[in-house]
């Protein structure tokens, strides 16, 4: 069985952009995931239209499909700062189409934000906000993937679920993170059957829960299942999709952090489990 993969430069905030892309084909990665988020070297404030199309002239000439872009919307900002967020969301929507350069679906993945909110009282509200920001996307040819994230009151598989019955928007669909369904403890093969219908791309990293404190770690380096996890996915026909390894600034802010061997391990990590599907 033959999987893409794909790697974000969430992990890389210390390198240079353009030496990250063409370091991450070096290690053999098919796909790109561009981080836009404020502090990042390629947040759209600091990293300008002419920077952004040599960016996406050089992933093209590298061979990678058009990138998704990590964007790190605070969709669910109070009214008083609607204004700011959409703003925001629009300089990265416009970022997406300078680096966009093929039929791939135009893709820009985000939690829920930082005001977020309880879920029981406020998922009506959360979900009109998504609703609101998938608007806005649709004027520019964007797709909104949603990641649920764990430690948040959206974070498991079910509520990923409802949020796309209760949408169904064509610019709203699902950044498929199984490491948050799975550290706040949801099984990744029921977390993958439940939510692959609504997904248009994955994200994977390893992790766990301990005494309430959510630890995350490479991929590999955990107790994730990941040849389950490929059965999954291959199960309900979206191994096509590549899986895009993603990093925790957890780790990658470490002094020790080391973001090329931490790329090829989590690369390796996949390439073997994916032999034991063979």
């Amino acid at each position: 069985m033959t999987f893409k993969y794909g790697y974000s430069t969430y992990a890389l905030k210390m390198v240079d952009p353009f030496e990250a892309v063409q370091k991450i084909k070096e290690i053999g990665y098919e796909e790109l995931e561009i981080c836009v988020r404020d502090g990042y070297p390629t947040a759209p404030g600091v990293f300008g239209v002419d920077q952004q199309r040599k960016l996406a002239a050089l992933s093209q000439k590298l061979g990678f499909p058009s990138p998704i872009l990590f964007g790190a919307i605070n969709v669910c900002v109070p009214e008083s700062g609607r204004e700011a967020m959409m703003k925001d969301a629009v300089a990265k929507f416009q970022f997406a189409r300078e680096l966009h350069y093929d039929d791939t679906p135009t893709l820009i993945t985000t939690t829920g934000g930082r005001d977020m909110g309880g879920w029981d009282p406020g998922k009506e509200d959360i979900r009109d906000a998504f609703l609101r920001l998938a608007d806005v996307a649709a004027e520019h040819d964007v797709i909104i993937a949603i990641e649920a994230h764990a430690w948040t009151e959206f974070e498991l598989p079910e509520k990923a679920s409802w949020m796309m019955e209760q949408t169904r928007h064509p610019n709203l669909k699902l950044d498929l993170d199984v490491s948050h369904f799975y550290v706040e403890g949801a099984d990744v093969e029921h977390s993958v059957d439940l939510c692959a219908a609504d997904a248009v791309m994955v994200h994977v990293k390893d992790g766990k829960k301990v005494d309430g404190v959510h630890r995350f770690s490479l991929t590999g380096d955990g107790n994730l299942d990941l040849v389950g996890f490929m059965r999954a996915l291959k199960r309900n026909h979206i191994d096509h999709m590549a899986i895009n390894v993603e990093v925790s600034v957890h780790q990658s802010e470490a002094p020790d952090y080391d973001p090329w061997w931490a790329a090829k391990f989590s690369r390796d990590a996949l390439v073997e489990a994916s032999k034991e599907l063979e």
